[in-house]
């Protein structure tokens, strides 16, 4: 039970993110003055930097005044001022006398890692997004208020800069600077992010988390949850002796000096053990959705991570999935309000946004629409300006507009820009063939599978499949009509034979673990940030020996 001192300190946080998403809600009405606001807000702390004088950001007053002045951007375009931020030259992208707390790193989609500036203010308007997600995510479910919370996060200090700054996740420095009242409800300890294997820490978070009465779990993706409550069940007979004995397995965690300081805050709960061992026998499996009372869980449900939502009630029970936002190291872009809908306001106090139409995304000199003039119903590529000193960067994701909160955009991440394929002038995106695959299960009658999409350059070219599941006899020609369905040129190209028909093959869990481990060695992510694709956009050497080894197509 909740102290008279917990009670009294949870009032107060929540008087105080009252307040913060009663200023929010209010500027929901006014969407081009805020983003008028915020693009001040931000180019004040930019204009004096090098990248700022050598564009003029000093005397941009508008969008239009941005748009003339500055370039639309990637990271690799940014790279030279980024390395010069890595050595300490704050002054490359931030006014003189500003500095930064730590790197963010991105797992992005390429080999090299992305490494993006976190100032104070953009730690103060992460957390203030956090802080209106949380009100509302906690207001509409009441019964989670003063429970304790599992949450997954990465170290802020995986590495350092040349100048001696940290680099890692933000969710690590967040954690470690969390209010103390919302740390005394995380059921984990902060060593736990040093342990580096992903399924000792996994079975470290479940250890510690069994002895509460977790009322939700959080984290970005919900593949995360999935392998948290597996690597739990997996690992029963080590759980169940752990707590037992109030000890933490030295076969999973080997490091004796972190094993002590996890052990130190740990006792002998037999009671608790055999109460999990008759869940075990009961079920014939180890589930959260047996040994917690879960109110919800938050994650990633957009775009290819809906693809999990399933699985995760398996082991999590039927309950509200409340997605976290589009949210990325470079910043957040929305704030959802609802369960079981990845759609969210767009978060227009933490960054000025712009948008390019989805079918111009690749074009350097695209036209850029603003907050008040994207369209219900459009698919748009987010470019933001914030407080890292990034100006009109282009994120690389694509959201649909779902409608207006006041005259604030509704957006839902689809895709990754560049997680598009076209072999044959299809271009079918990631989203569409997670769709397809939906689609395809249910007229199959099977539940949703994990799969591997990529293209194979023959004549004709076609698309090669990879499942974990036991493929039937009639899966390629519905899975290949359901990718019809979602994109006509496909369908133009398959009766046009410019296309060949999909080809699906059983691909083993033990080859998706090594393509899981070679894709987190190729672009540098911690496993929370990591991403499975679902499609493969070009032929990799490496990837395709992973997905199958014989070399065989078919």
């Amino acid at each position: 039970m909740p102290t008279l001192f917990e009670r009294f300190a949870a009032r107060l946080a929540y008087w105080h993110a009252r307040r913060v998403y009663g200023r929010f809600l209010a500027s929901l009405e006014d969407v081009r003055g805020v983003q008028r606001r915020t693009l001040a807000r931000v180019l004040a702390g930019l204009a004096e930097s090098d990248y700022g004088r050598v564009h003029g950001l000093g005397a941009v007053r508008d969008a239009r005044d941005l748009q003339h002045a500055a370039p639309l951007v990637t990271y690799e375009d940014m790279d030279p001022y980024m390395q010069r931020m890595c050595d300490g030259d704050y002054q490359a992208l931030l006014n003189p006398g500003r500095t930064v707390h730590m790197f963010a790193t991105s797992s992005g989609t390429t080999a090299k890692q992305k490494l993006i500036p976190v100032t104070s203010e953009f730690v103060r308007q992460y957390r203030r997004g956090w802080n209106i997600f949380g009100l509302k995510m906690l207001s509409d479910h009441p019964n989670a208020i003063l429970r304790p919370i599992l949450q997954s996060s990465g170290r802020h200090d995986e590495r350092h800069t040349p100048a001696g700054v940290p680099c890692g996740a933000i969710t690590g420095l967040l954690a470690r600077s969390q209010k103390g009242i919302v740390r005394r409800f995380y059921v984990g300890r902060p060593e736990i992010a040093y342990i580096p294997d992903a399924h000792a820490k996994y079975y470290t978070l479940m250890r510690f988390g069994v002895l509460r009465d977790v009322a939700f779990a959080i984290t970005a993706n919900p593949a995360t949850l999935i392998r948290m409550a597996e690597t739990a069940d997996a690992e029963s007979e080590n759980l169940l002796r752990d707590v037992r004995d109030g000890t933490l397995s030295a076969a999973l965690v080997p490091d004796a000096s972190l094993r002590r300081r996890l052990e130190a805050t740990l006792r002998p709960h037999p009671e608790r053990a055999r109460a999990l061992e008759t869940l075990r026998r009961t079920h014939g499996v180890l589930r959260p959705r047996d040994y917690w009372q879960i109110e919800f869980v938050a994650c990633w449900s957009g775009g290819s991570m809906g693809h999990y939502l399933e699985r995760l009630a398996e082991w999590w029970g039927p309950v509200p999935v409340r997605d976290i936002g589009l949210l990325a190291s470079e910043g957040r872009v929305s704030i959802p309000f609802e369960d079981d809908t990845p759609a969210g306001v767009l978060d227009s106090q933490g960054a000025f946004f712009e948008f390019i139409p989805a079918e111009r995304w690749h074009d350097p000199a695209a036209p850029t629409l603003t907050a008040d003039e994207i369209e219900p119903g459009q698919d748009y590529a987010i470019v933001l300006t914030n407080d890292t000193g990034l100006v009109r960067y282009r994120l690389g994701d694509v959201v649909r507009v779902r409608g207006r909160a006041g005259t604030t955009p509704i957006v839902e991440f689809l895709y990754r820009a560049g997680r598009v394929s076209s072999v044959a002038g299809e271009k079918l995106t990631e989203n569409q063939a997670v769709e397809a695959v939906r689609a395809a299960a249910a007229m199959l009658g099977v539940a949703p599978f994990e799969f591997i999409l990529h293209p194979v350059w023959s004549s004709p070219p076609f698309y090669q499949m990879y499942t974990t599941a036991q493929p039937g006899p009639d899966w390629a020609e519905t899975i290949d009509r359901m990718l019809g369905q979602q994109n006509d040129e496909y369908a133009s190209r398959r009766k046009s034979l410019r296309l060949g028909m999909l080809r699906v093959r059983h691909l083993p869990s033990s080859r998706l673990a090594a393509l899981d481990h070679l894709l987190l060695g190729q672009r540098k992510s911690s496993a929370e940030q990591y991403k499975r694709p679902c499609l493969l956009t070009e032929r990799d050497t490496e990837i395709v020996a992973i997905l199958d080894p014989s070399g065989k197509r078919a």
